[in-house]
């Protein structure tokens, strides 16, 4: 790694001017303060709009709902002090814990539930983050237009009592109330950039924003208001945005932040050896794109998935602790006590010779006749490092290509027209069943998920028919046979190259105590305390 530059280390002054000792807190004197960071800042500040992993872990601190994630990493009861679930599995009835309030002190209800999550679905909105709503009954039809919203099986029964219908059983759906959280909806509505402004950025988590800069980060500081107030044991926390994970590397080495959640390989190496890394597992598969449209044939994106050495990859390349793909689905899914991808055994071959034979069938030997593939990637160490070993390794089968890195703030959007052949990706599920993984692709998804533009072949078809049965079917080793066929008919066509199962490192100071990662990435600053 080169050492900084100057302009880095400028960086990192202005950023710490900023956020290590925030002069409106300076009266306050607060005891235990967390440095923070994890990389850029969030491609949206809006958490209706949010559809990215790096938003979730902010507005985990900031919003709760019905259940919250426990120290263990299972969910737990939150907002709702009970619930019952009727025999059917179709119904589920929530009681709101009386008292209950939002960050700046007014009344949270069960009303607010309804009115927030029906908002969210609003066709208008065109919210991105949908898909977990989706379980609800009417959800999908109103989310399209072709519902109603009054059909929306979510209503207030009363101020502290909320039913829910689903379209199917869903016996994980604990898991997915975590992440369904209320908004003010009289400012949302007020005020279009309501999230830009402390005084109408109202949540009801732990924390609370107490001041925030788009380009350099937020200070939240502890809800005074939260139910479960009395156990936050941290005052503020600093929300640093460093886009460069060296300098917040060595931000880390200076005691500057005491949380460092953009490990890189460097800090893997330096810190493999300390108590200070904890790397926690992750329900993550990181994948290549593959536009359909443009790569016609199924045996030339095969061809390219034989081709990737993954274990050189993330051992050469990357250097860092990950698993080399076996399937969609990652590791950490269980079916029942077993891993999915025990039971479902590995479905990623790496083989050179297969790789040309197949191409070779196509009718492009040795890549002769092939255009220059577009690769697009974010302009990250990681992302373009992998991007290069794509490269090199499509080269061996004959594969020429060009890439091209963008910002991660303008990435996003120009993955939508298309104009690309392979593009950096990845997923990580919500709960711990293999439809979280699987369910991108299925046949209604119009989102990011569908850029490969994967609808019409015969595959896709038996993929969606697949995924659809599993929707419905009721006995569990059915269901799970169902998922374990989508998978397989999937990587037969192979619209997307699983490459790898991500895991989080993360750098903590041995004075700070409790952090806690959930199986999906988010962090809880609420079981945090810090020592002297």
């Amino acid at each position: 790694m080169n050492k900084k530059t100057l302009t880095a280390a400028l960086l990192l002054l202005v950023i710490f001017a900023a956020f290590a000792a925030p002069a409106s807190f300076a009266a306050d004197a607060p005891k235990k303060v967390i440095n923070y960071a994890n990389g850029d800042a969030p491609p949206v500040l809006d958490p209706i709009m949010n559809y990215y992993l790096k938003g979730s872990y902010l507005f985990y601190n900031l919003y709760d709902g019905l259940a919250r994630t426990s120290k263990e990493g299972i969910p737990e009861l939150g907002y709702a002090e009970s619930y019952k679930v009727s025999d059917d599995g179709l119904t589920w009835t929530f009681k709101i814990r009386k008292g209950s309030k939002f960050s700046d002190g007014s009344p949270l209800t069960a009303r607010d539930w309804e009115e927030s999550f029906k908002h969210r679905l609003s066709p208008e909105v065109a919210s991105p983050g949908v898909s977990l709503s989706l379980f609800v009954k009417g959800a999908e039809a109103y989310n399209q237009g072709k519902g109603k919203v009054d059909d929306v099986g979510m209503k207030a029964l009363d101020d502290n009592t909320l039913e829910i219908k689903l379209e199917n059983p869903t016996p994980f759906f604990l898991d997915v109330v975590c992440y369904y959280i209320p908004y003010k909806m009289e400012l949302v509505k007020k005020d279009p950039e309501w999230f830009k402004k402390p005084a109408t950025y109202v949540g009801n988590g732990a924390f609370r924003v107490k001041s925030l800069n788009p380009q350099t980060g937020l200070v939240l500081e502890k809800n005074p208001h939260y139910y479960d107030a009395a156990n936050v044991k941290i005052d503020i926390v600093n929300y640093n945005f460093i886009a460069d994970d060296a300098i917040a590397l060595e931000a880390y080495r200076k005691g500057e932040l005491n949380v460092n959640d953009s490990v890189n390989a460097e800090g893997i190496k330096a810190f493999k050896d300390s108590k200070e890394l904890a790397i926690y597992p992750r329900i993550n598969t990181a994948y290549i794109s593959l536009q359909t449209g443009n790569i016609k044939d199924a045996r030339i994106r095969r061809a390219m998935s034989l081709a990737l050495d993954r274990e050189a990859l993330i051992k050469g390349v990357l250097g860092m602790p990950y698993i080399p793909a076996q399937g969609l689905v990652p590791f950490g899914i269980h079916w029942g006590n077993k891993e999915f991808r025990e039971v479902a055994g590995n479905l990623i071959k790496e083989d050179i010779a297969e790789a040309k034979k197949l191409l070779a069938e196509a009718g492009y030997p040795d890549g002769k006749g092939l255009p220059t593939f577009r690769i697009i990637t974010m302009n990250n160490q990681e992302d373009t490092d992998s991007a290069q070993a794509w490269q090199s390794m499509w080269k061996q089968i004959g594969i020429q290509s060009e890439i091209t890195a963008y910002e991660s703030s303008v990435y996003w959007d120009l993955i939508d027209p298309g104009e690309w052949e392979a593009a950096r990706d990845g997923w990580t599920g919500d709960y711990d069943d293999p439809r979280t993984n699987l369910f991108l692709w299925m046949a209604y998804r119009e989102g990011p998920e569908k850029d490969v533009r994967w609808y019409d072949s015969p595959n896709a078809k038996e993929f969606d028919r697949l995924m659809r049965l599993a929707d419905t079917e009721l006995d569990y080793e059915k269901r799970m046979n169902l998922f374990k066929e989508a998978e397989r008919v999937i990587l037969e066509d192979m619209p997307i190259i699983p490459v790898l199962h991500a895991v989080e490192p993360i750098l903590i100071k041995p004075e700070v105590k409790g952090i806690v990662k959930s199986n999906i990435g988010n962090i809880y600053f609420r079981y945090a305390d810090i020592t002297r």
